[in-house]
């Protein structure tokens, strides 16, 4: 077995940096809509959130690609290799099948950000490591730390692992591939080292080729599936699709999900996609990662656009079957002080009778993969094999052991926590000093000398804080040096502030979030008295906004604009003319566009807002600048603004050939029915995801 750093070349969009303002939670109550006889055993810890501070978003890129050099790490033996992304979460890019000279995972042609991430940008294909909070985490276009350690039988591996600063936890990633082993070991270990419980989440998300016959297996049948609710269904046939085999994604005539749900007492459990021609890429897990997922895309028009928008046209068809430790997505989990989670998931592939896997009978062609799996990676065998590299994953890490280095966060919540709580990280990470830069300068002049140093008004915040114990620094700091950027901080912790010591469900009923808004603004307010800022007067509006009062919202907003740094970047003109055109003042909302620099005119997100602006002014010529300007690259999952407008603008279209000049919202209503019968969108604009004719995320036909 080998393993090397190397270097690849590949075709693709790179991250231009990343979005300066804060992005609040939703403060609403988590709710999800489950059937009428969702059993009672399934409802509980269900409820999770989303939140993205400290972490800034990562929303800038395009769609001009760009050969782009990735830094790799190969590791490889008789029967696979395996490449993996340290600049990119850890991801395994590609999982080669040396044996059957196959690639297992949909490994993407193209590097290719698309909005679907909690911070915004994702991408697509291989394995990626979910960590934190629900959704694409926080690290998936980021780096990770990783080192090449050796275990008691002096066999090389690859650790990777990070400090998650929303959670306050660790996590680490041991990816063993022993030179005799058919398949890849990952062995996972999950830390909260603190005194406070906190919640966790982690799902392993792999990509796999869809070759229009791929069926899905696993080791049970029952499942909850997400639609426009929460469902308890027996697979192959569910509810949302009665009459089709489901274990067959392509029968689906829409994006969806199913979560199959182990039984209790359980010690491993599977899943595969198996190909027409007999080869099935395998995964195989111990216990507490239990849990497993199958995503499509859905077998439209649209489904095949987003596939083809995150990679390439002749490769890029994929589903995702995933794994994790709670029931599902939507399931959040206690994460108890001073304990971790770890377990043991492997991946191979293997060539099997291509008639048994595709029988008629799922439940057979369950059984028969299992007892073919037994052959390759025996449960009692993977029990062994967790055991012993649950002990290798107490191996240390030695800086000279580190082949790429990530954020400096790590580091510096180790000084923190040594000298103020005496918790010691665990040694089998390790942050070194010198990885602390311009991001953590700020916090490390808080923690060394007491306060946070001054700042110019009209530079971008390098970072942002929202760990409790670091807002208890702040708030000792402000006895003695209070100014703009300190309470600009200090407000941000305390809008941000939230319960992360019980599962959502129980957190969403926390009361105290009130009076930590009250404090909130009365921090923003000091902090522009003591001078105006941009910074500031936006997170009033926020909190403006947040308690309904629109009209002082507004007035924060037309401020932030008297302010040079206002144009400092387009995220302020984007944000507003949003908020204008939800609230029907499109003719502000177009004032405000027109009178911004072009370069700020023309970023992509303005221009979208522009087109739904202009759709309401009835300024076509501005619509038809948008739809020429050609693919968009920030389009979020289930966002639906390019057809939307394109329906609204073939209408308007058809009124004016039709001497309607100007038709009221009833007859506009009609003249978009039928636009949506009558003009098909172009397929580059087409995100649509659904097929009910009431929804406006309808597929197209």
């Amino acid at each position: 077995m080998s393993i090397k750093i190397d270097v690849m070349t590949i075709y693709g969009a790179p991250l231009e940096g990343t979005n300066p303002l804060p992005i609040f939670h939703n403060k609403n109550e988590v709710k999800v809509e489950c059937s009428a006889d969702f059993p009672d055993f399934l409802k509980v810890d269900l409820g999770n959130r989303s939140p993205v501070l400290p972490y800034k978003m990562q929303d800038r890129y395009s769609r001009k690609r760009i050969p782009i050099k990735k830094k790799t790490i190969v590791m490889e033996n008789s029967y696979l290799k395996a490449v993996f992304w340290p600049e990119d979460g850890g991801r395994l890019y590609s999982l080669f099948d040396k044996v059957n000279g196959r690639e297992l995972l949909m490994s993407n042609p193209v590097y290719q950000p698309g909005n679907l991430a909690l911070r915004n940008a994702w991408l697509s294909g291989g394995i990626e490591w979910n960590f934190g909070a629900l959704g694409h985490h926080y690290f998936t276009c980021d780096n990770i730390f990783a080192a090449i350690l050796k275990d008691s039988e002096n066999n090389e591996f690859v650790r990777m692992y990070e400090f998650e600063r929303n959670k306050n936890a660790v996590y680490q990633m041991d990816f063993h591939l022993p030179e005799d082993s058919p398949v890849l070991f990952a062995h996972i270990k999950v830390f909260n080292p603190f005194e406070e419980d906190t919640t966790t989440y982690w799902w392993t998300n792999i990509a796999i080729p869809e070759d229009g016959n791929t069926r899905v297996l696993s080791s049970t049948q029952k499942a909850i599936v997400f639609s426009t609710g929460m469902t308890y269904d027996t697979l192959p046939e569910i509810s949302l699709f009665p009459g089709k085999d489901l274990s067959y994604p392509h029968n689906a005539s829409r994006s969806f999900d199913y979560f199959f749900q182990s039984p209790d007492g359980i010690k491993s459990s599977w899943e595969s996609g198996a190909y027409s021609d007999g080869l099935v890429f395998f995964d195989r897990a111990t216990a507490p990662l239990l849990y497993h997922k199958m995503f499509c895309w859905g077998n439209h028009s649209a489904g095949k656009h987003w596939q083809d928008f995150l990679s390439d046209p002749d490769k890029g068809d994929y589903i995702e079957i995933q794994g994790g430790f709670a029931r599902s997505q939507l399931h959040d989990k206690l994460f108890p002080a001073k304990t971790s989670f770890e377990w043991t998931h492997c991946f191979g592939g293997i060539k099997l009778n291509k008639e048994k896997l595709h029988q008629p009978s799922l439940s057979e062609a369950n059984k028969y993969m299992e007892e073919s799996l037994e052959t390759v990676i025996p449960e009692n065998k993977l029990l062994e094999i967790n055991e012993y590299y649950s002990e290798i994953a107490k191996t240390p890490v030695n800086e000279k052991d580190i082949i790429h280095t990530a954020s400096g966060w790590g580091a510096l919540e180790k000084l923190r926590t040594e000298k103020e709580e005496n918790v010691k990280f665990p040694e089998s990470v390790c942050f070194p000093l010198s990885t602390i830069g311009a991001e953590q300068y700020p916090w490390l002049s808080l923690f060394n000398n007491g306060a946070l140093p001054e700042e110019n008004v009209n530079v971008i915040p390098p970072s942002y804080m929202v760990s409790p114990k670091w807002m208890k620094l702040l708030e000792n700091s402000l006895e003695n040096n209070k100014t703009w950027y300190s309470l600009y901080h200090y407000g941000v912790m305390l809008a941000e502030m939230m319960e992360r010591r019980k599962i959502s469900s129980e957190a969403s009923r926390w009361g105290k979030y009130p009076e930590f808004r009250e404090k909130a603004i009365a921090a923003f307010e000091e902090s522009v008295k003591l001078q105006p800022s941009v910074w500031a007067l936006r997170c009033l509006f926020s909190m403006a906004n947040e308690k309904g009062d629109y009209e002082a919202a507004e007035k924060y907003y037309d401020e932030v604009f008297k302010l040079p740094a206002a144009t400092v970047d387009f995220a302020f003109a984007g944000e507003y003319m949003g908020w204008l055109n939800r609230h029907g003042k499109y003719q502000k909302a177009w004032d405000l566009y027109t009178s911004m620099p072009e370069n700020i005119q023309n970023a992509e997100r303005l221009l979208l807002t522009s087109a739904q602006t202009a759709i309401k002014l009835k300024k076509l010529e501005q619509i038809e600048k948008v739809f020429a300007h050609g693919e968009y690259a920030d389009i979020r999952e289930g966002e639906c603004t390019l057809t939307d407008i394109w329906f609204e603008y073939n209408a308007l279209k058809m009124a004016k050939e039709r001497g309607i000049e100007d038709p009221d919202n009833n007859i506009l209503a009609d003249l978009i029915d039928e636009a949506y019968d009558t003009c098909p969108p172009p397929k580059e604009i087409d995100f649509r995801m659904s097929f009910d004719r009431k929804n406006k995320y309808r597929i197209s036909n």
